[in-house]
């Protein structure tokens, strides 16, 4: 073959290479139309854009002067590199202050100290779904009571916290009823991987307020809507604190509602449970959380396994949010989340409480070389209609922290707020008129 022919081939071939990587990235936002492709942002940036980018490659491997198409190839080809390079340098950084959250501690997890509490990476309703929980009166709804619970660990070193008589993240001694607040909420609430006295809850509580924190990781709004159901009536708080975060609680809600023992608390009369553990919930819970932790729990396989490492790497996940191209998943209509709102109101009703929604946003929001906060703008409006329509206040954190000079210094490394960015949402929330306490 000719010395000429060989370069337009090799030229081709260096052209393709970057085009097929941003044709594949098209297809997938294609396959998954509702998370990557529906709205205009997303499908600009997940399929016109990468499209457009492969057709400009393909167009140059066959258009240009042969030389010229073979250093557009090479461009494009040590381009498409350099960025996967600094995608495995940025997880390499990262990894050792976010695998934390999978409780990974030096010299390995204490079982003995820690065994009997749910390790990091797990949740209740993975817990149910282990016990094989038909009914919504027969679920676990809370941690497990008076442990030691690991709840990440922070360059090695374990943070950890003792649960109440309930199982839920509580100072000692317990919390008695009537309480002014009631926290619902997910991980942020609970306040993973800060201190006792750092995290969110303890930080409201600053002023005085007797406060039971019910918040536990991975609950979603459906989840919390059965809990409020099994404690609100025994605690009667004057206000409940529904801890929304932007992050995954809509996604959340879509998995809850396909659980049939969940959706009982969307019913009229549901039965909701006891307040306390029996003797049989203990015993079986024990044997799944053992059986957890001789598994994978706290280690580095369980963390990759939980966040789709590999996948993640392939879409540049961490190289897209530094410039600020990382859209989260479209947040479709869910007109059920008015619905556990109105249900919410319905039982608080039956002791004279409020809810009030408090809207947290995702670091995503923020960071990045191009401002995207218009992506999150859906979803923030879909919660606020539904707030107004179930005649429940609203407390949206987003311009709280849009207004500080740094708002990514308010959260860790997990993307989870620290000890600040609790701190301010604390002082946000306790001085709207919406929390005024007698």
């Amino acid at each position: 073959m000719p010395i000429a022919g060989r370069h337009r081939r090799t030229a081709i071939i260096l052209c393709l290479i970057p085009a097929s990587y941003f044709v594949l990235t098209a297809i997938f936002a294609l396959a998954h139309y509702d998370d990557y492709a529906s709205g205009l942002p997303r499908l600009l940036r997940y399929v016109v854009g990468p499209l457009a980018i492969a057709g400009m490659l393909g167009g140059c491997a066959m258009l240009l002067p042969r030389d010229h198409a073979l250093t557009t190839g090479i461009t494009a080809c040590s381009i498409l590199v350099a960025m996967f390079l600094f995608e495995g340098y940025m997880r390499w950084q990262n990894l050792p202050q976010r695998v934390g959250l999978a409780g990974i501690v030096d010299g390995g997890a204490d079982q003995d100290r820690y065994g009997g509490a749910m390790p990091p990476a797990y949740t209740i309703k993975a817990l149910n779904a282990k016990l094989g929980t038909e009914t919504l009166a027969d679920a676990v709804l809370s941690g497990i009571p008076g442990t030691e619970m690991l709840l990440c660990s922070r360059m090695g070193v374990p943070v950890t916290t003792r649960t109440d008589r309930y199982g839920f993240r509580n100072p000692q001694p317990d919390t008695s009823a009537p309480v002014d607040v009631m926290i619902l909420g997910d991980s942020f609430a609970e306040g993973i991987c800060l201190e006792d006295g750092q995290h969110l809850v303890d930080q409201m509580r600053a002023g005085g307020a007797s406060i039971l924190n019910t918040a536990t990781r991975g609950a979603g709004p459906l989840y919390e809507l059965a809990v409020l159901g099994r404690y609100g009536p025994h605690f009667r708080p004057r206000i409940t604190v529904v801890a929304f975060f932007e992050g995954n609680d809509w996604e959340n809600l879509t998995v809850e509602l396909e659980q049939p023992w969940l959706h009982e608390a969307l019913t009229p009369g549901a039965d909701f449970g006891p307040i306390e553990m029996d003797a049989a919930q203990r015993a079986g819970a024990a044997r799944i959380i053992t059986d957890w932790w001789q598994g994978t729990a706290a280690s580095l396989e369980e963390y990759l396994r939980r966040r789709s490492y590999m996948r993640n790497f392939l879409a540049l996940q961490e190289t897209a949010s530094i410039l600020g191209l990382h859209y989260p998943k479209a947040a479709g209509d869910n007109p059920e989340f008015e619905q556990i709102l109105h249900r919410m109101k319905q039982i608080a009703d039956g002791w004279q409480g409020q809810v009030v929604v408090v809207y947290i946003p995702a670091l995503d929001q923020f960071g990045g070389l191009f401002p995207h906060g218009f992506v999150s703008a859906p979803l923030r409006r879909n919660v606020a209609r539904a707030a107004e329509d179930a005649g429940v206040g609203l407390i949206d954190l987003t311009p709280t922290f849009r207004d500080r000079p740094s708002p990514l210094g308010l959260y860790a490394p997990d993307a989870h707020l620290n000890a600040e960015g609790a701190a301010l949402a604390a002082g946000r929330i306790m001085t709207d008129p919406l929390l005024a306490l007698p």
